[in-house]
Parts: structure tokens; sequence; C-alpha cells
């Protein structure tokens, strides 16, 4: 039984209405804590199977590529799935070449050291090509050449200057990234392996 509103004569009757509000209250009240806590998409899914939330509401599944948000050293899983965002802001450019370079240039990050001609960081850039190429791939306002998700579209974004995303310009494309031919080949070889179609 709920109280009369508070500018109802002393000794009235609630009113249906006012009851109705005064339960309906709380679940909308729990339901907008689930909401903050849990996310809409873990309370709706809640809703379609039971109709109302319930304190025992389940977080929805995220995939767990979602959950990627740097490359971790050494492990191809992590980079390819960064790559597939790198070279989607390239359509054409297949994402197992970036994982190509970047497993012959640092073992996947995990050998970052500058080389002998100065290249720096996990796709190994020199200062001046990054100086043209360079980009925040993370969204953190700052182009690192060492920072492996900022390399990793930087290098998209060279070869697709360079028209990466043609298959028959791809092997040009990655020499301009390494003057060596023997790199390129290397790089194709290994993102044949992979699963490309380079």
């Amino acid at each position: 039984m709920s109280l009369p509103p508070a500018d109802a004569p002393v000794g009235a009757p609630a009113s249906s209405a006012t009851l109705r509000n005064e339960l309906v209250r709380p679940a909308r009240w729990a339901a907008a804590c689930l909401v903050t806590l849990l996310g809409a998409a873990a309370v709706a899914a809640q809703a379609q199977q039971g109709g109302e939330a319930s304190a025992v509401v389940r977080p929805v599944p995220q995939p767990q590529t979602a959950l990627v948000q740097f490359p971790i050293p050494g492990d191809v899983d992590s980079w390819q799935v960064l790559a597939q965002r790198a070279a989607a802001t390239c359509p054409g450019l297949p994402a197992d070449v970036l994982v190509a370079i970047a497993k012959v240039e640092s073992q996947l990050g995990s050998e970052s050291e500058t080389s002998s001609a100065g290249a720096i960081g996990a796709m190994q850039f020199l200062p001046a090509t990054w100086a043209a190429y360079g980009v925040d791939g993370d969204g953190d306002g700052n182009a690192d050449i060492m920072n492996a998700m900022d390399a990793l579209h930087g290098a998209a974004r060279l070869l697709c200057a360079h028209g990466g995303a043609d298959p028959g310009r791809l092997g040009s494309a990655l020499w301009n990234h390494n003057h060596s031919h023997s790199y390129v080949r290397q790089v194709l070889a290994m993102a044949w392996v992979n699963g490309s179609a380079a």
C-alpha cells in the first residue's frame, strides 16, 4: 500500500494511478541502474528473453577482436586483428601484407630497435618517411613512430599512396617501403603463407 501524495488531504485514499506509479517507479529505477552498470545491450538482451529486466542480468559477450587495442609483441593474432583495421583505410590492401611487414621488420614488434640504416619501430620507418606518412592510428592525438598501432596505419598509408591496393602494383608499393627486391619477395611470400591473395 502506497502513501497518498503529499498534497492530498489527510486521510484521503491513494488513487489507483498513484499506486501504479509507486509500484512502477522501483522497476524503472532498477532498470536504469542496470543500464548504467551493465550497458544498454545487456538489459535489452534480458528484456528480449524475459520481458522485464531482472537482478540477474549478464552482459552481452563482446567479440574478442573488439578488445584488442594494441598488438602484442610476437602474437600474430593480435597483429592480424589490428592490421585488418589499418588495411581497411586502403580498400584492396591485404591485411596479411601488413602483418608480413611487421614479421620481417621486427618479428611482430619483438625486435623494434633502430636499424643500421636508421629505421625505427615495429614497421621500421625511416624518420623522413614517417614525417610523410605517419598516422595517429590509435586515436590518442599523436602519430608516434614507436607506437605499433600508429606504425600499422602509417604503413597502410604509405602502401596505399604507392598503389598497394592494386595487386599488380603491390610489389612496387612494398619496394617504396624498403628499397630491396629480396625484401619485397620475402614479404609477399610470407603474406601468401598467411592466406592473402597478394
